[in-house]
């Protein structure tokens, strides 16, 4: 079945805001990040550069100069559309573990207007503002780092001594082969403990974490019972993970 003209679109609107995050990539990773054949990539590029976008030069693809993103595609706005659908699904007294994620970060200013208790390692929480919130906000202490992201021994054993009703995390990658990953070996202990201890797991990941893979695995596939993206994810991703048995939102925007 040929792709709709509105996914060959958004696929190339993907490409754009890629592009504008990291200024060439090659025709590989932009495939894999996508996950589309390098063929179709590189319809896609050409057309892109037929339209003066990028340039297209030994397999690299380069922006021609930073678009304004709308605030609608914008990634920030996506993170925040993201955390809003994952608060929606936490009952009024839950405890809810969030990781150190910008994305799960997102679903704390909503579930802040619920009674519910919040554990996280993201220092940022301690910012925000709870004077008029029947919430509560623990801070899990450890070793903070200077994006303020808590991790270490003490860290792991703040979300050890608590069975949470929800975990909310994100990822730095997400695959059906390797499961949920992160770069960072500390917080991949962190995230790990989340996982054990949450008697429910929401992840939220945007269309850029898909097939992709970071140093730590933090869990599997099979541990996930909440699935949430947007829908610049590609429909035939969505599927394979539908087919895994994982229940999938997509979000739209």
């Amino acid at each position: 079945m040929k792709n709709s003209y509105q996914e060959i679109k958004n696929r190339r609107k993907q490409i754009i805001n890629l592009l504008n995050h990291q200024k060439t990539l090659s025709l590989n990773a932009l495939s894999d990040k996508l996950n589309v054949s390098i063929m179709t990539m590189r319809r896609d590029c050409s057309y892109l550069a037929n339209q003066g976008k990028v340039i297209q030069d030994k397999g690299l693809i380069t922006l021609v100069k930073p678009e304004e993103i709308p605030l609608t595609d914008s990634v920030s706005y996506i993170k925040q559309c993201l955390g809003k659908e994952a608060a929606a699904h936490i009952e009024k007294h839950s405890w809810i573990f969030i990781n150190s994620s910008t994305t799960a970060f997102e679903a704390i200013p909503y579930l802040l207007k619920k009674d519910v208790n919040i554990l996280t390692n993201n220092g940022y929480a301690g910012n925000l503002d709870i004077r008029k919130s029947n919430s509560k906000i623990i801070l899990s202490g450890g070793n903070i780092s200077r994006k303020l992201i808590m991790s270490g021994e003490w860290a792991v054993d703040a979300f050890l001594k608590i069975y949470a009703d929800w975990a909310i995390i994100g990822c730095a990658g997400i695959s059906l082969t390797r499961g949920i990953s992160t770069p960072f070996m500390e917080e991949a202990k962190v995230n790990k403990a989340i996982i054990k201890q949450a008697k429910k797991l929401i992840v939220v990941a945007d269309y850029s974490k898909f097939n992709q893979f970071s140093n730590f695995t933090i869990g599997q596939i099979s541990d996930i019972d909440l699935l949430i993206t947007d829908t610049f994810t590609p429909k035939k991703t969505i599927e394979k993970f539908i087919k895994a048995g994982v229940q999938v939102i997509q979000v739209k925007l």
